[in-house]
């Protein structure tokens, strides 16, 4: 591969590029998912942990960015910026800032239309890696976004098997499967996964 990246993308998986890495010598996706996990980490302790507010998780644009920094920026330069070109997945880069905007501002208003929770994280889920804002990450950060948003609202969160997620597995070709559904209109398969991940409350934080 290119740059010293030694493996092919899995299904799924926008193309890795390794010129923004600011760490020198990850060069497979083990190395990566390592160091990645350490960035990410003290990100879920903050909002997961935590009981998020309206100060802390405001869902706007700037919050939205920089919780994708939060979360990579001790790995990637990008970490945290709007990509600037277009890939194999996501809306045209010149889509995204509409698009997100468009998202955020539905998510505010789908409360007061009854829409149950779990159903809100779903669609904000998917809509988020829809869009797919930077360069990576994006199924990560919207996992969480979607989270950080039911515990903001004091509901229990999915607890995504993260490392089986991110690889070649029975779970992640599920996943795939189901986004591809909700491509098509039909969200009920994601919901579904959603549902079987929820944190039961005797495992809750």
């Amino acid at each position: 591969m290119e740059n010293g990246w030694k493996e092919a993308p899995i299904p799924g998986e926008t193309p890795i590029d390794p010129s923004g890495l600011k760490i020198p010598g990850v060069t497979t996706r083990a190395q990566l998912n390592i160091v990645e996990a350490q960035s990410i980490r003290p990100v879920f302790v903050k909002y997961l942990a935590a009981k998020p507010n309206r100060r802390t998780a405001p869902f706007d644009m700037a919050w939205c960015e920089s919780l994708h920094e939060e979360m990579f920026g001790d790995v990637w330069e990008w970490a945290g910026k709007i990509r600037n070109r277009d890939f194999n997945l996501g809306l045209p880069f010149h889509a995204i800032r509409e698009n997100l905007a468009n998202l955020l501002a539905d998510l505010h208003s789908w409360s007061s239309f009854g829409m149950p929770l779990v159903d809100q994280a779903t669609r904000l889920h998917y809509r988020a890696v829809l869009i797919h804002p930077f360069e990576n990450g994006n199924g990560r950060w919207s996992r969480l976004l979607a989270n950080i948003w039911l515990k903001r609202n004091r509901h229990a969160v999915i607890a995504w098997p993260e490392q089986v997620i991110g690889m070649e597995s029975e779970i992640r070709f599920e996943y795939i499967a189901a986004i591809k559904k909700a491509d098509g209109g039909d969200i009920n398969p994601l919901l579904e996964i959603h549902l079987r991940h929820l944190e039961r409350p005797e495992s809750q934080t």
